[in-house]
């Protein structure tokens, strides 16, 4: 089956863009600026979302529960159209900046830290995925060390490992995932960045 991208620009207004963006604004802050997002758009790829539904049940069947989580991922703009197609590559993981908490693809529950890993260009862009959670640990950060090439095995479960690591899986600011099925990128948001004191209410 072959890969296919549609991408919709949301209006401002409409339900599903009022809620992508209050998800943004929610933490939208980082290195004393704050993001705008200045566009939305909703994206689908019925080949990814099969895999992706497929591997829910998979988590289902072998940990017995499963959450979907709404995170973000920072990246380079150039990669963007990749991975809407294709989704992540875990092969890559940390190319640009390391794999602090796991060899996986990284993602976070906050814009602003998401943020951190775009290009810092004049417009910048982040992409929100439905991930797949069923028991996630945290890990120690890996400062020059040997690197978590997949999750420890959870106890009490022959073969079985967790399947997400964490910095904090509570406030979930550093989520690392080993699967690409795992992840599914469902929206792109376009913003800028602007000093905390010149903020308004677009990023409240």
């Amino acid at each position: 089956m072959a890969s296919v991208v549609e991408r919709t620009t949301l209006q401002p207004g409409t339900s599903e863009y009022e809620e992508v963006k209050t998800l943004f604004n929610r933490s939208n802050q980082s290195r004393g600026n704050c993001l705008r997002a200045l566009s939305i758009e909703k994206v689908h790829n019925s080949y990814l979302e099969q895999r992706f539904q497929a591997k829910k049940q998979e988590y289902q069947r072998d940990f017995g529960q499963v959450e979907v989580l709404k995170l973000w991922h920072g990246t380079r703009g150039a990669y963007v159209d990749n991975i809407l197609l294709n989704n992540y590559d875990v092969s890559r993981h940390g190319q640009g900046v390391g794999h602090r908490f796991g060899a996986g693809i990284s993602f976070s529950g906050q814009s602003g830290y998401a943020s951190n890993y775009c290009d810092n260009d004049d417009i910048d862009c982040m992409l929100l995925n439905d991930v797949l959670v069923s028991n996630i640990i945290e890990v120690e950060e890996n400062r020059g060390g040997s690197v978590l090439r997949e999750p420890p095995l959870l106890p009490g479960h022959f073969a079985l490992r967790y399947d997400t690591t964490a910095k904090n899986k509570v406030i979930k600011n550093v989520i690392v995932k080993y699967e690409s099925d795992a992840c599914l990128p469902t929206h792109v948001v376009m913003f800028t960045r602007h000093a905390v004191v010149d903020c308004d209410s677009d990023c409240d």
